[in-house]
């Protein structure tokens, strides 16, 4: 992994926790960007980056796996067949 892609992850991250911080306050993002001396373009960039990797992320989680989970066994189903045989169950001699 070259270090941009690890500075731009670190960076991801910083923002997504600024900006769930910054829902959680209730705090505008005008003073959010003020108290932070930040630009209104710079938030809203890294919003959109932040946005945007979120959705990488719950597509990457939604694709099906095949896989069995770790503990668990593969069943594989017999297919079922008439029954050749009868069966008489006779209750109190009747």
């Amino acid at each position: 992994m070259d270090m941009e892609k690890v500075t731009t992850e670190q960076q991801l991250s910083r923002w997504a926790q600024l900006i769930q911080n910054r829902l959680e306050s209730g705090q505008s993002i005008k003073e959010f960007c003020r108290t932070n001396g930040v630009s209104k373009a710079t938030y809203y960039y890294w919003q959109k980056k932040v946005s945007e990797a979120k959705c990488t992320v719950v597509e990457e989680v939604k694709e099906p796996k095949a896989e069995v989970p770790s503990g668990w066994m593969q069943l594989a189903s017999k297919p079922v067949y008439p029954a050749k045989a009868t069966l008489e169950i006779k209750i109190n001699r009747l």
